[in-house]
């Protein structure tokens, strides 16, 4: 345990949090994010703001209080793990990208602020680069992934905005393999279903 003082701002106290927790993280790298647990269920939440104190955020701390298995997590901050993320991505091959594509999914359900950094960020590009160069089993990695890219608004507002993801959702349908040609079918019709909502 670490007690925070909930006047002086969050960035004068991550140093202590990380020597605490003999943390291997960069001190610049460091974040601190809500993690809440509620009705047996467990949900990373906000990211706090490190320029500011407890006190200034104290919204995001409604209710936290409420339960002892309620904690502040430290990790790696966002755009940090997403330019990781991409740069494994790019630079791995066999079982390594295998490994990295299959838990991407994964990944941004768990944490769905890293899903906005990922879009707005080349995420996408990234995806399609490897794709494009991909075999049936890594491009059914890369649809699970951005089908759940898909189920956060910026998420979705980032594939709509990428042309690329699109004519690439279009290409796979000419694929020789059912299910590359069955989950890109599935995610377009998503994409068509929310233009066409949100156009109404």
């Amino acid at each position: 345990t670490y007690t925070f003082l909930t006047n002086v701002p969050l960035i004068n106290q991550v140093a202590g949090v990380k020597r605490l927790l003999k943390a291997p993280h960069k001190l610049e790298d460091c974040a601190l994010q809500l993690y809440k647990h509620a009705g047996g269920q467990t949900d990373f939440g906000t990211y706090l703001d490190l320029e500011t104190t407890l006190d200034e955020q104290s919204d995001e701390l409604e209710g936290f209080a409420d339960s002892r298995k309620n904690a502040i997590i430290l990790r790696t901050q966002l755009l940090v793990r997403v330019h990781a993320c991409i740069e494994k991505l790019l630079n791995s091959t066999g079982r390594e990208l295998r490994r990295a594509l299959f838990s991407l999914k994964q990944i941004f359900q768990d944490d769905k602020d890293l899903v906005h950094e990922f879009v707005n960020n080349d995420g996408l590009e990234c995806l399609i680069k490897v794709g494009s160069e991909a075999d049936q089993n890594y491009q059914n990695y890369i649809l699970r992934a951005l089908g759940q890219v898909m189920l956060y608004v910026d998420g979705m507002n980032g594939v709509i905005q990428h042309n690329e993801t699109i004519q690439w959702l279009y290409s796979l349908i000419a694929s020789k393999f059912r299910l590359v040609v069955k989950t890109a079918l599935k995610l377009l019709l998503v994409f068509v279903e929310y233009t066409e909502c949100n156009t109404l």
